[in-house]
């Protein structure tokens, strides 16, 4: 896959502006990744668009009523959020912000909608220079991070978790200091919290199963914090936050991808339906999509 300036973020309902916005852009001489365009026949959606949120340098969201509760659309911010992205949201109609959308774009730079439009893309296209401009200068660290992310290692890899493993070692290294501090009746609460935030962090891997061992983890610990002298508790509620975040993202994506597949109603439809219920229920138990995923089994018990 080569390389694009920027990514396309944006809802089906709003596809004419989103391919308005890419000619004007391609036209001022930036390249841009937009599906379906750019999706090759029989690739797999969600690992091709991950890919390009990767390598594109600015993340554009085409912000409205639609793209506000569109799973795929708060998947793809999920990502470009914790992959550092220069975010851009344009906005096309007066819908506030609210929930997820309100927390990671809420003190992001607009562009806002009006009435004259040709203003608001000339808005558009100025943000993109003056970001490359700056990006030739080496002047955008500051403009590309993202607070929520501050207190976490900013070395990403996509094969681990977003929490950083610098976070672990700062976090083992505490606890060892803290144990030679506090009482002695008191230690054995501060061992048992600290070993169980450990082994939350020793968890390696990115599926939803990983995610949910290293909730359950923190949760344990989160139990026993009362015990725990304030000054020496972690973070807790906010980790949990991101990594509920990231489980809800995989839920989604998956939970989309089972239903269209279950809707072509044949044996592979039926097969790759099935696998991806299994993957949303891994990452959130719901009945109604259990219900769904029983269908398709009674339907072809033999992919069982």
């Amino acid at each position: 896959m080569n390389n694009f300036d920027i990514f396309i973020s944006y809802s089906s309902k709003d596809k004419s502006i989103a391919n308005q916005l890419v000619t004007q852009i391609e036209k001022a001489g930036f390249t841009c990744w937009i599906a379906p365009r750019n999706i090759e026949g029989g690739a797999e959606y969600s690992e091709v668009i991950e890919k390009a949120i990767l390598k594109c340098k600015i993340f554009l969201l085409v912000f409205s009523e639609a793209s506000s509760t569109s799973p795929w659309v708060k998947s793809e911010l999920n990502i470009a959020f914790s992959e550092n992205k220069y975010l851009i949201p344009y906005k096309t109609d007066a819908t506030p912000l609210k929930g997820t959308m309100r927390l990671l774009l809420n003190d992001k730079h607009w562009i806002a909608n009006n009435d004259n439009e040709n203003k608001q893309i000339d808005l558009l296209l100025s943000a993109i220079q003056n970001y490359f401009a700056m990006l030739e200068k080496g002047e955008t660290e500051n403009l590309s991070e993202n607070s929520f992310y501050t207190n976490i290692s900013k070395k990403k890899n996509r094969n681990r978790m977003i929490l950083g493993l610098s976070v672990v070692g700062f976090l083992i290294v505490m606890g060892i200091i803290i144990l030679s501090l506090i009482p002695l009746n008191n230690q054995k609460y501060i061992k048992q919290y600290n070993d169980l935030v450990t082994q939350a962090f020793a968890i390696q891997g990115t599926s939803a199963n990983h995610y949910v061992a290293t909730r359950n983890m923190l949760q344990k610990a989160q139990e026993i914090e009362n015990e725990i002298p304030v000054s020496q508790r972690k973070d807790i509620p906010n980790l949990l936050f991101q990594i509920n975040f990231k489980l809800d993202s995989i839920y989604c994506i998956n939970l989309d991808l089972a239903r269209m597949y279950a809707n072509l109603e044949t044996a592979s439809g039926d097969k790759q339906a099935m696998e991806c219920y299994k993957l949303a229920l891994e990452a959130k138990e719901d009945s109604e999509v259990r219900n769904e995923l029983n269908k398709i089994l009674s339907r072809k018990g033999i992919y069982e």
